[in-house]
């Protein structure tokens, strides 16, 4: 009904009460640890405090000896070592990372990072060949734990290879001078979720002997590419990201400090932003990212290694114009995507949609995008000639590589992970291919809910929303995969007003109790999206966080849902149920539910109006309210859902129903002539029993 189901965890009351009387935390903060299962208060203390976090022996992962062996070598005998790199975060760091070390400590070194526009992903024939003749050494960071035949092709050419990944192993390694990577079934290291920057970290502990002065001298950068690559925060790479967000507050290096200031973490005179994995995740690391998506990762990997700040900051300047090159190509593509989508695959299973033009570094994002909204897989194609190069994402039960291998033989190569995968095909073969996924797709699609439902950790009450408890839930981070920013529900509170912000794009809320108030925000939603008006009572789904102003700090609720009380939305309940008998002609008596000539020119003025400046998305509730302020006229939930039918039937508008009935993106077709409703199969129906 109102988007995704919600949920609130489980927890043990008297373990929260055993946590605030031991510990002395706040009852929100104990409540969030015990729905967590930090049920006594040893465990939870030895959370927050992380004392139970340790880093582990780096010599437990297989072939470390090896590596150090062989790279010990090198730097005596003043070998030529190349690290070979990913475009990604994870990649850029891991190359800057190891670089600076062996640069450090005297070895003869160089870097390559492939483009991904013109070489593609991971170590290939063509650069190993062009790196042969200068190279004795490859270190790869980030990739080549599949590049078997490329690391025989190597030493056929004279060059040994170490290879540190964190990818998935196949049966078979390739043959290099060390492989180096958590998940190899023959491990004993007892964490297998490090980063590719940190396989790299765990290589310089084991090469310097001393973890803490490489958490000096890069911790910063570990904690980068390991939040950026979306690692679980939890067991080493807490430790990692705990000690690199501090590092990070002071960082020495300069490229970091010019990223920062042109990012607006650091301001004029040294203020400081509160630099958290939120930070990281939606500040620097797409910046960093740009870099390999439109230009060239090498960029990035330069602006980290950079020593003087006038050089670093052009280079930072750079980076920040490329990431709004990327913003402004991926809303383009998406928009475009949205156009295929809406005359050729609006009810698709799943969407496969290509285009001569697309870039390919940004498509995935793009399929991203179209996979959340609709929660359907999506496969975006860019063409290369002949050859189509795509990028897939799906949704959560339903495996994008089971998807693909049911069409491996229409496919060029493929690869990737039940949510995210990376193709090509035949141009000739696109169709066929299309046809085949979507098939697919539309047979597994009954065996997995699409909209998975959103979760709270636990009630809160609203006499816990204050300042003290928005600043003790900071004890529990770093926040991020596995250990998530704490969720609350808080049920049938008052809305008091909503003033939109930033020319609509968000809102800002002020709800209450009757007692008391609390401020709120809702970003990436505008008024006419927002399902409750001011005076109605809601529920809301939220993170609690500081807000800083002017030098004054108070708590503030960031809203992630909302919804009508129980009351509302039983009344919607009711009319819902109405529509879905109108739907399938179950309806006795349609006349009761059947809309007026006058119904349908009052909506149709309204959404003239509303979209004149194209596309839109509008709350169901909003539009009821504006056709009674506005037009005089109360239009009930179920006759507004069938006007909307009708109007799209009638090639007037399109709409399209988000994550549950109530909002809805809507456009007006253009169209000439007059259109008679009267040939309208869907009124037809209704007036049958009329």
């Amino acid at each position: 009904m109102f988007s995704n189901k919600w949920l609130v965890k489980e927890h043990d009351g008297c373990a929260e009460h055993e946590l605030i009387a031991s510990l002395g935390l706040r009852p929100l903060t104990a409540r969030v640890l015990a729905a967590r299962g930090y049920t006594n208060p040893a465990a939870a203390s030895s959370f927050i405090r992380k004392s139970g976090l340790h880093f582990y022996d780096p010599f437990l992962l297989a072939d470390m000896d090896k590596a150090v062996a062989r790279i010990e070598q090198a730097i005596e005998q003043k070998e030529h070592i190349c690290i070979y790199g990913d475009y990604d975060v994870d990649g850029v760091t891991s190359t800057t990372v190891l670089y600076t070390y062996l640069a450090a400590r005297g070895a003869r070194c160089s870097y390559f990072i492939p483009d991904r526009l013109s070489e593609g992903y991971g170590l290939s024939r063509a650069a190993i060949e062009r790196l042969a003749p200068e190279v004795d050494l490859i270190i790869t960071v980030d990739t080549g734990i599949t590049a078997a035949e490329e690391t025989e092709f190597a030493r056929s050419l004279g060059v040994e290879l170490i290879i540190t990944d964190h990818h998935s192993c196949r049966p078979v390694l390739p043959q290099a001078a060390a492989v180096i990577n958590p998940h190899r079934p023959d491990s004993a290291y007892p964490f297998r979720q490090l980063a590719g920057v940190g396989v790299v970290f765990k290589l310089l502990c084991a090469l310097e002997g001393n973890a803490e002065s490489v958490c000096e001298c890069f911790a910063d950068l570990v904690a980068i590419g390991t939040i950026a690559d979306v690692m679980p925060l939890t067991d080493e790479n807490r430790l990692i990201a705990s000690i690199g967000l501090e590092r990070l507050r002071r960082t020495d290096n300069v490229g970091l400090r010019a990223l920062m200031e042109h990012a607006g973490v650091l301001k004029p005179g040294g203020i400081q932003k509160r630099i958290t994995s939120s930070t990281v995740g939606y500040v620097l690391a797409p910046r960093i990212n740009a870099a390999g998506r439109i230009a060239n990762a090498s960029c990035a990997v330069e602006l980290l290694l950079c020593r003087d700040a006038s050089q670093a900051d052009a280079i930072a300047a750079e980076l920040c114009a490329v990431n709004k090159v990327r913003q402004q190509t991926e809303q383009q593509i998406y928009e475009q995507a949205e156009e295929q989508i809406r005359v050729y695959g609006k009810d698709s299973p799943a969407f496969v949609l290509a285009n001569d033009c697309w870039h390919q570094g940004v498509i995935g994002i793009v399929a991203s995008k179209i996979t959340e909204k609709y929660s359907l897989p999506s496969i975006l194609f860019s063409f290369d000639g002949d050859v189509a190069k795509g990028s897939g994402r799906s949704i959560r039960g339903l495996s994008l590589m089971d998807a693909l291998a049911h069409c491996g033989d229409l496919l060029i190569e493929y690869g990737g992970h039940e949510l995210a995968a990376g193709l090509s095909v035949e141009r000739g073969k696109l169709d066929a291919f299309r046809k085949r996924f979507c098939d697919y797709v539309g047979e597994m699609l009954h065996t997995v809910e699409r909209t998975p439902p959103i979760e709270a950790d636990c009630r809160a009450h609203f006499e816990e929303l204050d300042l003290q408890t928005a600043e003790e839930l900071r004890l529990l981070e770093p926040f991020g995969l596995q250990n998530p920013i704490p969720t609350f529900l808080l049920e049938e509170v008052t809305l008091a007003d909503m003033t939109p912000l930033s020319d609509g794009r968000h809102i800002r809320l002020r709800v209450t109790d009757g007692r008391r108030t609390a401020n709120a925000v809702f970003f990436g939603m505008s008024p006419s999206e927002f399902p409750v008006f001011p005076g109605e009572k809601c529920d809301l789904i939220f993170t609690l966080d500081v807000n800083e102003y002017n030098g004054n700090a108070s708590a503030q609720l960031i809203l992630k849902a909302a919804r009508p009380a129980k009351a509302v939305r039983d009344t919607i309940e009711h009319e819902l149920r109405l529509y879905a008998l109108a739907k399938s002609g179950a309806i006795e008596d349609a006349g009761v539910i059947m809309p007026t000539l006058g119904d349908f020119r009052a909506v149709f003025r309204f959404l003239k109006h509303e979209l004149s400046g194209g596309k839109k998305r509008l709350s169901l509730r909003y539009m009821q309210k504006q056709l009674r302020s506005t037009e005089n006229r109360p239009v009930g939930l179920c006759k507004l859902r069938i006007i909307l039918d009708v109007l799209e039937e009638s090639g007037l508008a399109d709409c399209n129903y988000l994550k549950g009935y109530d909002l809805a993106e809507l456009m007006i077709l253009p169209f000439s002539g007059k259109i008679n409703l009267d040939d309208s199969n869907i009124l037809k129906k209704l007036k049958e029993h009329a």
